[in-house]
């Protein structure tokens, strides 16, 4: 029977490639997407949940949640999704005004499906939101998969910290010292999943006579260049497309059981999150098997396109490009 997930998203092209892959795994049933201010702003966030939606064939409900983190102002990351979240790709509706139910959807579903499976990848500031308002859902939530947090390599936001959680610590730290079964899948593990650039230039060439093709092409390509400019890597890294995997398949991962916090402060350590013995317990992700986890997101998502293999090369150019940043970080 496939697992029931409810997943909290803010779309964001590698949250694109996570809910097409979530939408093709016969191990996932979705219950209901929940959005969220993060790589861009809470309308144009649903407006491309609903869009990816219609286009992968996911008919679960959507709703718009949190325009704003606990206590802070939002950063949308226009710089590297673009400014409509989708790279290259404008959508054809424009972004409308969206009011915030995601609390309320989190909490129905958590009542109303056993031990539902959660996967968070973007600010954690709706499962905050949810579980300060019916603390009972803490208990009765099954894993939670998140995608956040770095402990033993740099940040994205900063030397330290990783996106989605320097844009709300206060709602990661709620969480993570909610007693959830936590997952945590950190940058550690996610920047193993690449997309090369070659696949990326396949599916340019398959967009010249075919829409969907076009899509794909027109996100990943922008986000190629981003990775290019800033992190001087061929291709692209799709962070969240790990979480919807481990979510369906755990195994595709080393885990290790872990109390750690989060930094609430003003500098470059916010977000941050470090090993600690008052800290909340989470189970990290700390190896993947990423050829397996690549030859699925092919699979599910680009096999019209792409050759069989057309993903594998990603691994081992990721493993090289961490390889030379941590040299040079060394260096420095």
């Amino acid at each position: 029977m496939p697992t029931a997930i409810l997943i909290d998203t803010d779309p964001g092209i590698d949250d694109a490639v996570a809910l097409a892959l979530a939408a093709k795994l016969p191990e996932l049933r979705i219950v209901a997407i929940t959005t969220e201010h993060g790589n861009t702003d809470i309308d144009r966030a649903t407006r491309n949940a609903r869009l990816i939606a219609s286009t992968t064939g996911i008919t679960a409900p959507i709703i718009p949640g949190a325009a704003n983190p606990l206590v802070r102002e939002p950063h949308p990351a226009r710089e590297t999704h673009g400014a409509e979240g989708l790279g290259f790709v404008i959508p054809g509706q424009a972004a409308e005004n969206e009011i915030d139910g995601a609390a309320e959807a989190i909490i129905a579903q958590v009542r109303g499906n056993h031990k539902l499976t959660v996967c968070c990848m973007g600010p954690l500031t709706n499962l905050a939101t949810a579980i300060a308002f019916a603390p009972d859902i803490a208990d009765a939530l099954g894993p939670v998969f998140v995608m956040g947090g770095a402990l033993g390599v740099p940040g994205t936001q900063t030397p330290l910290s990783e996106f989605n959680w320097w844009s709300d610590p206060e709602a990661a730290d709620f969480v993570l010292h909610a007693n959830l079964d936590l997952r945590l899948v950190p940058l550690d593990v996610t920047r193993r999943i690449a997309i090369p650039g070659s696949a990326i230039r396949a599916l340019i060439e398959a967009g010249k006579a075919d829409q969907e093709a076009r899509f794909w092409a027109d996100a990943l390509r922008f986000y190629a260049e981003f990775h290019r400019e800033y992190e001087h890597f061929d291709g692209c890294v799709v962070n969240d497309a790990l979480a919807i995997a481990l979510a369906a398949d755990p195994s595709l991962a080393q885990w290790e059981e872990m109390r750690i916090d989060v930094s609430l402060s003003d500098d470059e350590r916010r977000g941050a999150v470090r090993r600690s013995a008052a800290g909340g317990y989470a189970t990290v992700a700390t190896g993947v098997h990423a050829h397996q986890v690549l030859a699925l997101i092919e699979k599910c998502v680009f096999s019209r396109w792409l050759p069989t293999g057309s993903l594998a090369q990603g691994a081992a150019d990721a493993d090289r490009w961490l390889a030379a940043a941590a040299s040079r970080t060394i260096a420095e």
